[in-house]
């Protein structure tokens, strides 16, 4: 008898992993596994245990400019780790926010400035509202910090002053005051975490500070190419699914100063992103409308238009066009220098309205990758002749057969990204919830690379890093930073 409900924790215990429709050549035939393929925790080549961060289903992870450190967001703090895997180590942990960190992000020039974000989703008044903070890593690593042991220290020697006074005679109480062993140290805890707060607090009113919301997710670019502007969302999160004003900021990192100011959207922001030239900023909103901004004026060049909610967008390389979908299943690619729409592309039928949440255009600009909310569909559009050249499913069919027809929904690709072909040839990289693995398909020798959690994985979706220069392809749980080898150009496997 099919089951009335069908839970991801339940989803995450039965899958196995299986494949509907296969990447394929250009001549029918199904991507082959590429030598020692595929692979699964464990087998990686290096790793870095992390604190547990088993509350949450995701944590952001960001990769600094020289390629030598990752930061990932660990409940209220940010835990900087070296990316040598030979001996691989802690650097540093930054705290400071007092709420969950949503968005990491380094400086794309500068790799010793990283920029965090705390969103408080929660709305609730007495919690801290959303905030930016800016990190200098060296500076944070020259200022002294209490260490744990301190922390401790200074909280039972507290618990234990007030429990003095209270029943010092000079305060005339009219009886003893008393308190059990285990309370006082319950109180010295408090007080401890009461310390520790208060000194973070005071650590980082040095650090420059917003209040403010950056974009967290769906490919967002939060920096320009030079890292001197940066755009966010100013003060408390306005309702959504309503009619508010939803702003753009952008933000002059050397002045530390709001430079523009970008009013128009009237419902919840889904991506930002600059234009490799610079020239443009773009804006993805609930409010059915896609804008096209300049990045020098904070003018507004185009408004173009969906009849639904709209996702994401990306900008191709050369910065002439701009692509973007929306959740009646459509994809747009609209032509900047004259302004006008060039492709309107339905990748799903209008009964199933699916959403594409991931998106990336090819080097050349020949072709779109997408990622679906579906059973971990990815296409590749050939923009010219307006076909999919790939159309890659997974598939239920080893899951109890009562909930088959549920578990697709478990399933979207949330990363989707051409890898360089400088240093890896043409290859794609995706990411996907449910499965929570992550593939590489190679698109000239029709092979792919798996590195996955074992079958019955944990319900936990993490993010996805590359290091070109060592040739690894970065994979974060709740457990553990994962390094995989990836062959580079002319290397022998």
């Amino acid at each position: 008898m099919p089951r009335n409900s069908y839970s991801s924790t339940e989803f995450h215990k039965d899958w196995v992993y299986a494949v509907g429709k296969p990447f394929r050549s250009l001549d029918g035939t199904p991507a082959s596994w590429a030598p020692g393929q595929p692979q699964q925790y464990g087998e990686e080549h290096a790793h870095i245990a992390t604190p547990s961060n088993a509350e949450h289903y995701s944590a952001p992870a960001a990769l600094n400019a020289d390629e030598s450190l990752i930061a990932v967001g660990i409940e209220h703090d940010v835990y900087v780790y070296t990316t040598d895997t030979q001996q691989p180590a802690l650097h540093q942990v930054l705290k400071g926010h007092v709420s969950r960190v949503d968005v990491l992000e380094f400086h794309p020039t500068d790799p010793d400035v990283l920029v965090s974000c705390a969103m408080c989703y929660s709305g609730n008044p007495d919690e801290a509202p959303p905030t930016i903070i800016f990190w200098s890593l060296k500076e944070q690593r020259q200022r002294g910090q209490l260490t744990q042991d301190q922390t401790a220290q200074l909280g039972n020697y507290a618990a234990q002053a007030v429990v003095n006074r209270l029943n010092d005679p000079n305060q005339k109480l009219s009886s003893t005051w008393t308190i059990t062993q285990d309370k006082l140290e319950a109180l010295g805890q408090d007080f401890s975490k009461a310390i520790e707060a208060q000194h973070f607090t005071s650590q980082t009113r040095r650090n420059v500070s917003l209040h403010g919301r950056l974009a967290p997710s769906f490919g967002s670019q939060i920096f320009n190419c030079n890292g001197k502007s940066m755009a966010f969302e100013p003060g408390d999160s306005p309702r959504s699914n309503g009619d508010d004003k939803f702003n753009i900021c952008i933000y002059d990192t050397t002045a530390h100063s709001v430079r523009l100011t970008l009013v128009g959207h009237r419902d919840a922001i889904m991506w930002i992103g600059f234009s490799p030239n610079d020239e443009f900023i773009a804006s993805v909103s609930w409010d059915e409308t896609f804008r096209i901004w300049s990045h020098a004026t904070g003018e507004l060049l185009y408004t173009f238009r969906s009849t639904h909610e709209n996702w994401t967008g990306a900008f191709s390389k050369d910065s002439r066009f701009f692509a973007a979908t929306s959740g009646e299943g459509r994809l747009w690619v609209w032509d900047l220098v004259h302004g006008i729409e060039v492709l309107s592309y339905a990748f799903s039928d209008s009964r199933s309205h699916e959403w594409c949440r991931a998106l990336d255009w090819s080097p050349d600009g020949s072709e779109l990758a997408l990622g679906a909310g579906h059973l971990g569909r990815i296409m590749v559009l050939n923009i010219k002749r307006q076909e999919l050249v790939q159309n890659r499913v997974l598939s239920t069919q080893k899951l109890p057969k009562d909930v088959q027809h549920r578990a697709g929904s478990f399933m979207e690709v949330h990363t989707i990204r051409y890898l360089s072909e400088k240093a890896f040839g043409r290859k794609l990289l995706s990411r996907t919830t449910g499965d929570n693995a992550v593939e590489v398909y190679d698109m000239d020798e029709n092979r792919l690379w798996r590195f996955a959690p074992s079958e019955g994985n944990e319900e936990w979706c993490g993010s996805t890093l590359v290091l070109e220069r060592q040739g690894l392809i970065v994979s974060v749980d709740k457990e553990a930073i994962r390094f995989w080898r990836l062959p580079k150009m002319g290397e022998v496997e």
